[in-house]
Formats: C-alpha cells, structure tokens, sequence
C-alpha cells in the first residue's frame, strides 16, 4: 500500500471521528435543553462555528436524530433517539429489578423507576406496595419534575455532573393531596437520567422516613455497584 493511500485513509479516519464527534456535542447539548435550541444557541453550547452545527444538524435531523421545535431555526433530540434509548432502558430496568426487588421488600411501599423524558418524569417501571393503604401509578404515567420527589432527583442531574450519595429529594404533599415520597438520583447509570423513588401515604410518612431514606440508599449503591460505577 502506497504512503498517499494510508495518509489519505488516516485523514478520512480523523474526519469521521471529528464529524462523530461534533454530533455527539450536538446531541449532549440538545439533551441537556430538552424544550430545544436554535442554531446559534448550539453553537454557542458546543463552541462549533454556526455553519458546522447547520451541516451537522441537517444530517442529523435527515436521520431523524433531531426534530424542529417549531420555532424559528430551533431542533431538539428526534423520535429516533427515543426508540434507541428505549432498548437501553430495558436494559437498565434488567440491572436494577434485583435491587428495587430488595428494595420493595424492605419498605413496602410503592417504588418507582423513572427517567427524564423532555420536560418530566417518566415512570418506566413500578413495583406497587404490598400494603393494603398504597400509592399506584403505573408505567408510562408522567411527572412534572418541580413537585415531585423523582423531578427534583431528576433535576438535580441537570445541574451537577455529580450527586452526592447522601442526597434524597422529598415530595411532602406538593403533587398530590395526602402522598408523600422519597426519591434519589442514579448518576451516570446507561448515560441517562435516571432516579428511584418509594411513595406511601402521608399518615405513615413520618414514622417511616428514615427507614426509606437507609432502604432507597442502599438500593442506590446497589444498582450503581451492578453498573460498575
């Protein structure tokens, strides 16, 4: 093999590593705004000049990897990504069953796997209470993230790249009359946004708390262990 030929296979090696890169950049951005960005907006969050995000963003949204908003110029993530990441999530709900199956042993409440999908909590898999007074929802129910115990532990991995192990996120009757819950992130489980919570009746908050509290700790460094992280 000539030099030219492995200099010129180098070089079509580097671009598509750079292009791969740029739309990881591109998508992370977008990721972390999920109501969308404009143009200028992602080249701002990527530092990548504005005719490089165009270029990469219309080859991304050819894929259906991006979406326009609807407004003027602005995209976010596209319904590809969401069928892609919904094999992750199977994969994630496998990792975690044996820990929240430990976990709804031992508090006997209602124990919720959720993820950050746009602007709320998706419950993507419940375990109900075993008690005869218990807190149901079910899979593919949404949260809004500034009231509840999972949008807030959601929320929060928005704003740190780390989350302290100690950290438990409450929700005292603010989404709904007469619940309360528990919630704690799971930090970069899958590259995803991930939290588990224990709702239960307010009558019995009280008393139980800190028992959840040692309980949802526990299956937080379980899950987080089984993930290698």
């Amino acid at each position: 093999m000539s030099s030219a030929n492995t200099e010129e296979r180098t070089e079509t090696r580097h671009t598509d590593m750079r292009l791969i890169s740029r739309a990881a950049a591109i998508l992370r951005a977008l990721a972390n705004d999920p109501a969308g960005l404009s143009l200028g907006q992602l080249a701002g969050a990527t530092g990548l000049p504005r005719a490089t995000v165009q270029r990469v963003v219309g080859a991304l949204a050819a894929e259906r990897l991006v979406a326009a908003t609807g407004q003027a110029h602005g995209v976010r993530l596209g319904a590809e990504l969401a069928r892609i990441a919904a094999a992750v999530h199977r994969d994630v709900i496998g990792l975690c069953r044996p820990a929240l199956n430990r976990l709804s042993e031992a508090v006997q409440d209602t124990v919720d796997l959720t993820m950050l999908h746009g602007a709320e909590a998706l419950v993507i898999h419940q375990m109900p209470a075993r008690r005869p007074l218990r807190v149901v929802s079910q899979p593919g129910a949404t949260l809004p993230l500034h009231c509840t115990a999972s949008g807030k532990a959601h929320l929060a991995l928005l704003a740190q790249a780390h989350v302290t192990a100690g950290l438990l996120f409450t929700d005292d009757e603010e989404f709904a009359a007469g619940i309360c819950a528990l919630a704690t992130p799971l930090p970069g489980l899958a590259g995803g946004n991930y939290a588990i919570a224990v709702s239960l009746p307010k009558q019995h908050f009280a008393e139980r708390r800190a028992a959840i509290g040692t309980a949802l700790h526990t299956c937080r460094a379980d899950i987080l262990r089984a993930a290698g992280l």
